[in-house]
């Protein structure tokens, strides 16, 4: 997913030039004369709405978001400038977003990670996810989320609450140079199940419960 996301990203410029010729349109993939339509899209300009039941395969855009509705399989999920919404129920293989949130409803399941530099991951309850949860400059929030790997961010709040099971680390990268100097904060409820440990690259408010305090690691950065 890092490779795929660093290869949309030098994409990024050059399609904003071209953007400034050129306008974007909607591909709304659905209705009686798609009913059997099952293929990939691939833009450079322009959003993507896939509606309800549909099957899909790959999802992406340079510039324009991804939706979609309810009860939606696809495989990933990939945009430069725009965000990705995602209905209840829905199956994926991963999403990758530069800059743009992603928000998705109850019961996602997701096949690989969920990636945004410049946005927040907002998850509904019950999501599954064979993966990371990875940020830079945006807040991560899961309720009743399975996850099997990392929670990432440098500069983001992260909030995890009800019944959820988070089977790798949470960690806070050092922020190096990085302008924003504000202090974000870790929040996870005492019904919250963490295998892994809390890594902290920079200083961060914590509030977590007691028994999860043994977790708390400091990197020299963070000291």
């Amino acid at each position: 997913m890092k490779n795929r996301l660093l290869n949309i990203s030098r994409l990024a410029p050059l399609c904003f030039v071209i953007g400034t010729a050129l306008s974007g349109c909607v591909i709304n993939v659905g209705g009686q004369s798609a009913s059997d339509y099952d293929g990939s899209v691939n833009r450079v300009f322009g959003s993507i709405d896939i509606s309800e039941n549909r099957q899909v395969g790959s999802l992406t855009t340079v510039n324009g978001g991804i939706t979609l509705r309810s009860n939606v399989k696809a495989d990933e999920l990939t945009t430069v400038n725009g965000g990705v919404t995602v209905g209840d129920f829905c199956e994926i293989d991963g999403i990758t977003v530069v800059n743009g949130d992603i928000e998705a409803g109850q019961k996602l399941v997701s096949g690989d990670g969920i990636e945004s530099v410049n946005g927040d991951i907002t998850l509904g309850s019950g999501a599954k996810v064979d993966g990371s949860l990875i940020t830079v400059n945006g807040d991560i929030e899961a309720a009743d989320l399975t996850l099997s790997d990392n929670i990432e961010t440098v500069n983001g709040d992260i909030s995890i609450t009800g019944n959820s099971v988070i089977k790798g680390d949470i960690i806070y990268k050092d922020p190096e140079n990085n302008d924003n100097h504000s202090t974000p904060t870790l929040l996870i409820d005492a019904s919250v199940q963490l295998t892994g440990d809390i890594i902290l690259g920079r200083e961060v408010k914590l509030d977590i419960p007691d028994t999860m305090t043994s977790k708390v690691h400091y990197q020299s950065s963070a000291m």
